[in-house]
């Protein structure tokens, strides 16, 4: 099967700074997305979801038919599989917002150049958690937070530490902003990674350096952004348990919450990538309400 690679953009990408105003106006933005090319983006989300769901499925069997090899390589495959059909949505709402949506766009990941830098992605992924947790670790033995101490007395133990209650308590706080940092600069490294493989064609190692500055350069917004998708989560879904529960069906409370679910984590997936193409590619669909809706073909 071949597989589309025309999805490269052609502006440059240069990331840059965005005002404080869009992030609600991504996820209003990918509402109108959605609304206008739901035939399309709904049916490879479900694939997108059906697909690593099938795969763990059968690791799950390798699991209960003692089979721990081919349990680990359907988890692998599970996780990279997730990855690249994950890409090809990216491709997917790249097109629909360019006006020429493609059910076909979702195996955009699957491509030569994706898969490659794909896994190199992957790999310097698993590099950059291991270097963090060996900082972490030495900043664990400066602040003197031994798991060991904490076993052996409890909490009383480590808090004295031998400086008494003040000096655990810095430590625990050192603990945290180091834990918080290493975070933050995980999810930086790898936050656009992917749209910027699969849209942009980029390199695995340009695609983590842009996608660094394009976080550092919009911190606060992308925080904001964040926020603003859980609480908007949170009064999503409240009411659909509550209309499932008056049902007074498990069945029905289940179908409408994985229905709705469904749709809401497209509508987030839509304003990832508006988040995207508004950083990184310089289309700032979101300062119009009408952008979106008119590159659509009538």
């Amino acid at each position: 099967m071949s597989t589309p690679t025309d999805t490269s953009y052609d502006t440059p990408v240069i990331p840059r700074k965005v005002p404080a105003g869009p992030p609600l106006n991504w996820i209003s933005a990918a509402v109108r997305l959605l609304r206008s090319n739901w035939g399309v983006i709904l049916p490879a989300y479900l694939l997108v979801f059906l697909v690593p769901a099938l795969i763990q499925y059968g690791a799950m069997e390798m699991i209960s038919g003692g089979s721990v090899f081919g349990t680990v390589v359907l988890v692998i495959v599970s996780i990279f599989v997730t990855l690249l059909l994950n890409a090809g949505m990216v491709a997917l709402f790249h097109s629909a917002a360019e006006g020429t949506p493609r059910f076909t766009q979702v195996f955009s990941g699957f491509s030569g150049h994706t898969i490659l830098h794909t896994f190199l992605m992957v790999v310097m992924m698993i590099v950059v958690g291991i270097v963090l947790s060996v900082i972490g670790y030495v900043i664990a033995s400066i602040a003197d937070f031994s798991f060991s101490s904490v076993s052996r007395y409890g909490m009383g133990g480590f808090m004295d530490g031998g400086f008494g209650p003040s000096a655990g308590i810095a430590a625990i706080l050192l603990m945290f902003i180091a834990v918080l940092c290493a975070l933050v600069l995980f999810g930086a490294l790898f936050f656009y990674a992917i749209p910027l493989i699969v849209v942009a064609r980029q390199g695995a190692l340009e695609a983590v350096r842009n996608s660094l500055r394009a976080c550092f350069k919009n911190l606060f917004v992308l925080l904001f952004f964040a926020v603003n998708a859980m609480v908007v989560t949170q009064l999503v879904l409240f009411p659909t348990f509550a209309i499932g529960a008056s049902t007074a069906s498990v069945i029905g409370m289940t179908v409408i919450t994985i229905v709705v679910s469904f749709v809401w984590g497209a509508v987030l997936a839509g304003a990832y990538y508006l988040s995207f193409r508004d950083v990184l590619l310089g289309k700032g669909d979101t300062e119009s309400d009408n952008d979106i809706e008119a590159t659509v073909p009538a």
